[in-house]
């Protein structure tokens, strides 16, 4: 055995362990978003049964809205409150499939009813308030960053309007 190969096998096989091992934490930090994501997505849902109208476009929502509900249980996940990471829509519950009657839209800061509904018609006892969610999640495994830039995770969860 040469003078100094087990440092370069050492180099070469720890090279390899340290990314395995990051990038099996940087899993378990994808994994951990993506619950918590779910999650936050289910209990904003679970608020807008019971306050329905309870929106805010603020970028630091209060707890009593929505998005602050949102916001309070994703920690990790950070949600923007804006249109294309939150949405938050209402639908008349029939027969057939749910119909989309109404969203509220950040950018608007309104109510935006479909065509033949209003907010009076749309935002009732019994219809379906939908509340979706997309975070994004930046890797922080250098190997993994550079080559997926990003990961995209979609929630959503229905509930009945209870008001």
């Amino acid at each position: 055995m040469k003078k100094g190969q087990a440092l370069i096998e050492f180099a070469v096989v720890s090279m390899v362990f340290f990314v395995l091992v990051l990038g099996i934490v940087d899993f378990g930090y994808l994994f951990f978003g993506r619950v918590t994501a779910y999650q936050a997505t289910r209990i904003a849902a679970r608020f807008a049964a019971t306050h329905p109208t309870a929106w805010t476009n603020s970028a630091s929502p209060a707890s009593n809205t929505i998005e602050g509900q949102l916001k309070l249980t994703a920690v990790s996940a950070q949600v923007p409150n804006d249109d294309a990471h939150l949405t938050i829509r209402y639908y008349v519950a029939g027969a057939g499939a749910p119909v989309l009657c109404g969203n509220w839209s950040v950018a608007a800061n309104a109510f935006q009813p479909q065509a033949g509904y209003t907010q009076a018609t749309c935002v009732v006892p019994g219809s379906v308030v939908r509340v979706q969610a997309t975070y994004l999640y930046s890797f922080i495994t250098p190997l993994l960053k550079n080559t997926y830039t990003s990961v995209t995770i979609s929630t959503d969860a229905s509930t009945l309007e209870e008001q």
